[in-house]
């Protein structure tokens, strides 16, 4: 009865699939196999290309500033749409495919951004779980370097941050969607939750959901999942 409830609300929602360019759980065979999942699941999706936003983290080992990598992150965009926009063309279901540039240029943009900013200066509980998730992801980072001795951490601590504002504040426009569902390969770090349970739960009484595709590693990669991060637990969505 519960599985049956779920699949109802999954089938009169719309989705919102956030791609972070590069990731191979949004490549190929295992984006078909969502793309797959989604066309037999929803009404409708917003794939949100996350692009330009990457310009940080390619900067995070780099002498140049992460503006001097946007045109490369815009390439990528583009590479990702020309290799995986086929399989949303082939679904009978109504996909849009939202880049992230868009999001910058939203007139509410800037003002979460100043809002999202001046709370970290202010509140030291908000600025220490940005802090937190900072160097959690650095310490990952800095695991993967040939060569540590010349990675400059401080500077790369401050594009972080600047990932994160910019990320956050994008975060709080996803309302306007009008999405009910937000689809992850993953889960949202710290400082995103935290700038949702301050910015968004609020303000909205029925915000959007977070759930996470888990896939299941077998050569055709079927059946898929659904992960719902509020709840803990998972719904099959096998018929």
């Amino acid at each position: 009865m519960y599985l049956k409830k779920i699949k109802k609300k999954f089938k009169n929602a719309s989705c919102l699939l956030t791609i972070s360019v590069g990731q191979e759980t949004h490549e190929d065979l295992r984006f078909a196999a969502t793309i797959e999942l989604i066309n037999k699941t929803f009404r409708s999706c917003i794939i949100t290309l996350h692009d330009s936003l990457q310009r940080y983290t390619i900067a995070l080992n780099q002498v140049f500033a992460a503006d001097y990598f946007y045109q490369q992150c815009i390439a990528e965009g583009d590479s990702w749409l020309a290799r995986n926009e086929k399989f949303c063309k082939n679904s009978h279901k109504d996909f849009t495919v939202i880049r992230w540039d868009t999001w910058l240029i939203d007139p509410d943009f800037l003002n979460y951004k100043n809002k999202i900013t001046s709370m970290i200066d202010s509140d030291f509980t908000y600025r220490s779980v940005f802090d937190e998730t900072t160097n959690e992801y650095l310490n990952r980072y800095c695991k993967r370097l040939d060569n540590i001795h010349h990675f400059n951490r401080e500077r790369a601590k401050k594009l972080c941050f600047e990932y994160l504002i910019e990320e956050c504040a994008v975060l709080c426009l996803w309302p306007k969607s009008q999405c009910q569902f937000e689809l992850y390969a993953g889960k949202h770090n710290a400082a995103m939750k935290e700038t949702w349970k301050r910015f968004i739960a609020p303000v909205y009484s029925n915000p959007m959901r977070s759930i996470t595709i888990r896939f299941n590693y077998r050569p055709d990669l079927q059946p898929q999942s659904f992960f719902h991060q509020n709840t803990e637990t998972i719904t099959d969505l096998r018929e």
